[in-house]
């Protein structure tokens, strides 16, 4: 068994995919990995270079898919298959420090943590420019023993995870209903985990070009919206104040949504963004269920592609 499975779901990154992978090649640090990549049957180069890249390398999976499903069912294909004690979760349109892993994995084991985040740091420079530097070894972090508290706080949904593969079976991994992952994973880990570390480590540099799933403002309010309304239904019996606190962010995800031009009920938008700013939206608030069935009918959102 690996000590870290990578997990990481391909679709038309062709140009950046060599850059990537050769900061993988280059991580140091005394520990074992497999490689897993997953392609949403892209349209370009994209599996005609990973074979090129990681022709040499030992522990690689390549899995070819007769469909685009999207990047939360195509992670899940991907950690079905893994073997190691941690997942190792990141875009393959970015550079890792050289230590990036080494960093995570040294977290993880000084805290006892199944769930360690990383940060990034977006760069104008073109990918084949990107020098991703080494991380300090005094990096600071903060360590959560109540990790659904701190998901549900912000800044954590960039895909710069490492996670233990028993903690992502355990919470059913990403959303599969709600095509982008970034809100969901954390989300779902963070219910069935004993301790979260948010480390200042900057462990991925990101070129701030091309385009991404997540770039689209409307399927952004709409895949917030629906992770933490699956999320909220599905969980009954959370405390009372995080159950709330999931329901005023789904009104925020709808405010934000209509603020950019969905065609949601503003007058029941308004009032339950106030009637959350009081401390008086219910959770089991029937206007969440009058969104819910706007952005489940909106068109031009991309939505998993169930068989």
């Amino acid at each position: 068994m690996p000590d870290i499975s990578y997990v990481l779901p391909v679709f038309n990154k062709a140009a950046a995919l060599p850059f990537f992978i050769r900061s993988l090649r280059a991580q140091t640090g005394e520990f074992s990995a497999e490689y897993i990549f997953v392609d949403d049957l892209s349209s370009d180069a994209s599996l005609a270079v990973l074979r090129a890249e990681t022709a040499d390398m030992a522990n690689v999976q390549i899995i070819e898919n007769t469909r685009n499903a999207g990047p939360a069912i195509r992670l899940n294909q991907g950690a079905a298959l893994a073997g190691g004690r941690y997942l190792a979760l990141f875009d393959c349109d970015e550079v890792l420090a050289p230590n990036a892993i080494a960093t995570l994995l040294g977290l993880a084991t000084r805290h006892d943590a199944d769930m360690v985040h990383g940060k990034w740091h977006k760069t104008t420079d073109p990918i084949d420019q990107i020098q991703a530097t080494a991380i300090a070894t005094d990096v600071t972090c903060k360590v959560f023993q109540s990790p659904l508290e701190r998901v549900l706080g912000r800044g954590i949904v960039r895909m710069t995870w490492l996670v233990e593969r028993a903690l992502f079976l355990q919470a059913g991994g990403c959303d599969e209903a709600v095509f982008v992952q970034d809100e969901s994973l954390p989300l779902r880990l963070s219910a069935h985990a004993r301790c979260l570390v948010d480390s200042a480590a900057i462990v991925t540099w990101v070129p701030d070009a091309g385009s991404h799933l997540s770039d689209n403002k409307i399927q952004q309010h709409h895949d917030r919206f629906m992770t933490f309304y699956h999320f909220l239904r599905q969980h009954p019996d959370l405390p009372v104040k995080s159950r709330t606190r999931l329901a005023v962010k789904c009104v925020s995800a709808a405010r934000k949504a209509l603020r950019d031009g969905c065609a949601l009920p503003g007058l029941k938008v308004q009032f339950a963004y106030f009637a959350g700013k009081a401390g008086l939206l219910s959770p089991d608030s029937s206007l969440l269920d009058t969104f819910h069935d706007v952005f489940a009918h909106l068109p031009a959102i991309r939505r998993p592609d169930f068989p």
